[in-house]
């Protein structure tokens, strides 16, 4: 149990490499090891050398810039600038210009007089001003553009009054007291199944594939709440967004992607692999309205169809909209539960001993039965791993946003038109915000109340943040800790990995296989 480093908890920090012993009563005497999370392509540059705090001197500081002075570039190839490296690594990349230059960067991408320049924002104090003012700084950026024109317009893309006026359909539909009510014994069922599909590898002594089973389980259930019916046949054809996803990345970071016209190996790809995702969704939409003839459902599908603005009882969405929300809905609603889950399970394989202070609780709490929702709310040190795991691994990255007019951000000029992006990934791994960002430690989350993690509102956002903040949020924490308990009662969690392997697509993606082996807890 690391008993030749116990110390009182937060009084010095966390060291890499060491385990550090608590044995507060209230911590539960557990070792805390370092992440061993990251994978080692994603940071290359801390290799051989700790990560600390950086001394105020060696970050440009945004609070005090010289109004008017231009943003702070990343250094990078004469002629390309960093294009290479964005490709290569975009995370790995997005971390270096937080790390090197500070809370705002410019990075550059292609040749002179064919570039492209964004700034990247891993500061939470700049992060409030741009995401809580979308009226200064819009959804027009390359990234958008691009999905709004895939995707059509829908939650996600859309802006002014049709975003208004799309939330006002939405928001009766993502209470937190329709989810806890309709949707969890759909959640607490899939759990269940996916625990009895896996009692057999774990008696045959064979591994699992996380990713893909995640993703299985996230279609199920984001399935069965739009159209309250198993949707398995559809499950091989909706993870090819994977490829979607990585393409649309590929043309996020070129200077200038090939227009979608030109039949390009890549464009063709993005097209059909588009075309047959959206067929899936038109299919099942023409199929469960013809149902609703025979036997009406009260399913998200349903309420979509149903729903009416409550500033116009006349306005109803059209079939497009609800195509374009369904399409959204399935994708977001499966990738980055389906990811957040993958990573979360397997640091629970990679910290053994606070994978047992989990299982403690939840049999404690729960004696072998599924929580409600209510009691979902009581698993404290389950909550807290959650969202530790979420500081680490967020599925959503980063967003762009776009200035209107000319800005002064954190005290220098951003022209107008620019393309300004928001990572959630430089801000969580930010030593700037949090101490020791690469140590996975579940205390973090463990504040008083009125007090943040990481000492500001927007240090930790893994759904994003303000007005437009992820509507599906409370989905998501039901949805994750729901499969966490029913894992957790059945089985012990071991790896062979000892890294968490991540690369940067639309949103975040595992770059390799995810081995998980299961013994049977009753053999423990």
């Amino acid at each position: 149990m690391g008993d030749s480093s116990r110390i009182e908890p937060r009084n010095e920090p966390l060291k890499r490499g060491h385990g550090v012993h608590f044995p507060d009563t209230k911590d539960r005497g557990i070792t805390y090891m370092p992440a061993q999370n990251l994978h080692v392509a994603t940071l290359p540059w801390h290799r051989g050398r700790s990560t600390s705090i950086m001394s105020p001197s060696s970050l440009i500081d945004v609070r005090t810039a010289v109004a008017g002075q231009r943003v702070p570039r990343l250094g990078g190839s004469r002629l390309l600038g960093s294009v290479r490296e964005l490709r290569r690594d975009y995370l790995g990349t997005i971390s270096r210009a937080a790390d090197e230059i500070g809370g705002l960067a410019r990075i550059s991408a292609g040749p002179p007089g064919w570039r492209v320049t964004f700034y990247s924002v891993s500061s939470p104090e700049l992060a409030a001003e741009i995401l809580g003012q979308p009226d200064r700084f819009r959804k027009n950026g390359p990234g958008y553009r691009e999905l709004r024109r895939e995707l059509g317009e829908n939650l996600l893309t859309s802006e002014d009054e049709s975003w208004h006026r799309q939330r006002r359909f939405l928001a009766p539909i993502f209470t937190r007291r329709r989810i806890a009510g309709d949707y969890i014994h759909i959640m607490i069922e899939e759990a269940e199944r996916l625990v009895e599909r896996w009692q057999a590898a774990a008696t045959e002594g064979r591994s699992v594939d996380l990713y893909p089973e995640m993703v299985e389980i996230t279609s199920r259930v984001i399935g069965r709440i739009l159209f309250g019916a198993d949707v398995a046949r559809a499950i091989p054809q909706l993870t090819r967004f994977r490829i979607v996803n990585e393409e649309l990345l590929r043309r996020f970071v070129s200077a200038h992607p090939t227009p979608r016209w030109l039949p390009t190996p890549h464009n063709r790809r993005l097209t059909y692999e588009l075309a047959q995702v959206r067929h899936i969704v038109d299919e099942i939409i023409t199929e469960r309205q013809s149902e609703r003839v025979k036997r009406p459902t009260a399913d998200m599908l349903d309420l979509l169809v149903a729903a009416r603005d409550a500033e116009n009882a006349s306005d109803r969405l059209t079939d497009t909209e609800v195509a374009n929300q369904v399409l959204l809905f399935l994708i977001a609603g499966r990738e980055t539960t389906a990811v957040t889950l993958a990573c979360t399970l397997l640091q629970l394989a990679l910290a053994p001993q606070l994978q047992t202070t989990l299982r403690e609780e939840i049999i404690e709490q729960l004696h072998g039965r599924m929580p409600s929702a209510e009691e979902v709310h009581q698993l404290e040190w389950t909550d807290r791993f959650l969202r530790e795991s979420m500081r680490l691994y967020p599925a959503a990255h980063g967003m762009n946003r776009s200035t209107r007019e000319d800005e002064i951000l954190g005290g220098y000029h951003i022209p107008a038109g620019s393309w300004v992006e928001v990572s959630v990934w430089g801000i969580h791994h930010s030593p700037a915000v949090w101490h020791e960002p690469e140590i996975f430690d579940p205390r973090r989350f463990d504040v008083p109340a009125g007090q943040f993690p990481g000492g500001h509102r927007y240090a930790w956002m893994p759904f994003g943040a303000g007005p437009r903040a992820c509507i599906g949020t409370q989905i998501a924490m039901l949805e994750i800790p729901i499969v966490i308990a029913a894992i957790l009662q059945a089985f012990v969690l071991e790896t062979s990995l000892s890294s968490v392997p991540l690369h940067a697509a639309i949103t975040v993606l595992p770059s390799a296989a995810l081995p998980l082996q299961l013994r049977p807890l009753q053999e423990t």
